[in-house]
């Protein structure tokens, strides 16, 4: 039987770190290993209560709670790998919560994979496919993606990079999954060999958005990823919304981390061009809807000011000869977005 162990990455959100270790104690079995990494300041405060009262999950000398010096998902994620001894590495949002059997419908899907031809799980957020229609949805925009996704698309993979669309082999047929082209970093299972030594990239810098993409289509070079569709988590986004980027950071931090992850890992113009399509369509349409459509969607379509912004910032980055020069860009301009004077 294959090991399973878990990592919890928390920063200033006790409260849900507990109700988290709450599931993961409820859980039919419990993983080999778990460890948390928190970085809220005064951490030190509540570590030795909270390992006292979920005393089932650190009851191992290889399950640890990690004080991070430092905050930034990327670098908490990269410092609970480091310790991790297990098959299978589950790294879990603190807002999220699995249900009993998740361990194992999870474990389930690797020791069926035989071959080895997948590198990624993701279970299934509750309401995320509840009926058909959501799960062929699904299924259309994979094919859209890999098929038109040079058209217009935000990252586009060139295709013969990728194993992502392949189709699985028969002994993982009689399992209820679906393709996916990325893991959703609320929840991601991955063969601990094969991202140990590609570790998270640190150029992500605190909520690092895209952070789960980047690792995903970089295992997704030689590796399927799958969503299992019954192996279910409670993840309620607004639990945690305090710790996310407001609404304009959001927009600028869409384009710059997608693009700093093309010109990165595909710097072609297959890939550059489908990005800049996508981004002068969605700044078409900004521009043509009314004002209370911008705003509900604000997050997505911005305003003018804010996609002249980001173009600035894109072309800053196509800029860069040397992927020194780019890391170093690409966190200039994250600290450049968290500090701007943005309308919202």
């Amino acid at each position: 039987m294959l090991s399973f162990g878990t990592v919890i990455c928390t920063y200033k959100r006790q409260h849900l770190l507990e109700q988290c270790l709450e599931s993961w104690q409820r859980s039919h079995r419990l993983p080999n290993q778990l460890i948390v990494v928190d970085a809220t300041p005064n951490a030190s405060e509540y570590q030795a209560e909270l390992m006292h009262k979920f005393s089932s999950l650190f009851d191992q000398p290889d399950n640890h709670y990690i004080i991070s010096e430092q905050p930034g998902l990327t670098l908490q994620r990269n410092i609970g790998l480091q310790r991790v001894k297990t098959d299978i590495v589950c790294f879990v949002d603190d807002d999220a919560h699995i249900s009993p059997d998740y361990v194992g419908k999870i474990v389930e899907v690797f020791e069926h994979d035989q071959q080895k031809t997948i590198g990624g799980v993701n279970g299934t957020a509750l309401g995320q496919f509840d009926n058909s229609s959501q799960k062929y949805a699904r299924f259309f925009r994979n094919y859209v993606r890999h098929h038109f996704g040079k058209v217009a698309q935000r990252i586009r993979i060139p295709a013969e990079q990728t194993k992502l669309h392949e189709p699985l082999t028969s002994e993982l047929q009689t399992l209820p999954l679906i393709h996916i082209d990325r893991l959703w970093g609320a929840n991601m299972n991955y063969r601990t060999e094969l991202i140990y030594n590609l570790g998270f990239d640190e150029n992500f810098q605190r909520y690092g958005l895209f952070e789960d993409v980047d690792i995903s289509v970089r295992v997704g070079k030689t590796h399927k990823l799958v969503c299992r569709l019954d192996a279910l988590i409670d993840h309620d986004e607004t639990l945690g919304k305090s710790t996310r980027p407001k609404e304009a950071q959001y927009f600028l931090a869409s384009w710059v981390n997608s693009a700093y992850i093309i010109e990165k890992l595909f710097p072609c113009a297959e890939s550059r061009n489908a990005h800049q399509r996508f981004f002068e369509l969605l700044r078409l349409f900004s521009a043509i809807s009314p004002e209370a459509v911008r705003t509900k969607k604000f997050r997505a379509l911005g305003n003018a000011e804010l996609f002249n912004q980001a173009h600035v910032f894109i072309q800053e980055l196509r800029q860069c000869q040397s992927s020194e020069e780019l890391g170093a860009k690409f966190q200039q301009i994250q600290l450049q977005i968290m500090s701007i004077s943005l309308p919202v």
